[in-house]
């Protein structure tokens, strides 16, 4: 399983990069950015754990690798959002903190105190800017924003799914709800590319 995300992912990647040199937009190079950074990440990690044979608890190759693939996205929500949509006010987007702090807190109860107080922090910025574009998009439909917006937040919270079903193990098999929101997150994140099309075009 783990392979095969990791093979769509670079698939992406190359699509967003042909993209990206095409049509010369900043957007496709943060994309590819993000796509490049998560695959590597998850590569390493992978081949970590054929060689090795365990999963450490501190892995930091791979701990950086998504830090920075996080926070390309976070530049990827600032570069498609505009002028009116970054001063607009609501009160849904504090939904992210009540969802992403008590999250945080119980993965530093698990693992790395830093990693964890950065990835939540990340997390919490983009489920934050994500929310805000949908509510943004409901009143301008015109400009597109809501497929993107919606596989951001959605990529979030699969990835919390993903990381809360981990602990403990369940075993490798397809009654492990571990391995349906690995399969989530693929989704969203293939999903991005044609997202991020559209904000482009519009």
């Amino acid at each position: 399983m783990i392979e095969l995300v990791d093979n769509l992912i670079q698939l992406a990647a190359v699509l967003s990069g042909v993209f990206y040199l095409k049509s010369r937009r900043q957007p496709y190079f943060l994309l590819c950015c993000f796509y490049g950074c998560f695959g590597s990440a998850l590569l390493y990690w992978l081949l970590y754990t054929v060689l090795v044979a365990r999963t450490p608890s501190v892995f930091y190759v791979s701990d950086i690798g998504w830090i920075s693939s996080f926070l390309f996205l976070l530049l990827l929500q600032y570069s498609l959002a505009g002028t009116e949509e970054r001063t607009s006010r609501s009160r849904l987007p504090w939904l992210a903190l009540l969802i992403e702090i008590p999250l945080t807190v119980y993965y530093i109860s698990l693992g790395d105190v830093l990693y964890n107080l950065i990835v939540g922090a990340q997390m919490t910025v983009i489920l934050w800017l994500a929310i805000r574009g949908i509510v943004w998009g409901r009143k301008h439909p015109e400009r597109d924003r809501m497929p993107f917006c919606r596989v951001t937040a959605g990529f979030v919270l699969l990835e919390n799914g993903l990381w809360v079903s981990g602990y403990p193990w369940k075993g490798d098999t397809l009654a492990n709800p571990y391995f349906w929101f690995d399969l989530g997150v693929t989704a969203a994140l293939l999903a991005l590319l044609p997202a991020v099309r559209r904000v482009v075009r519009a």
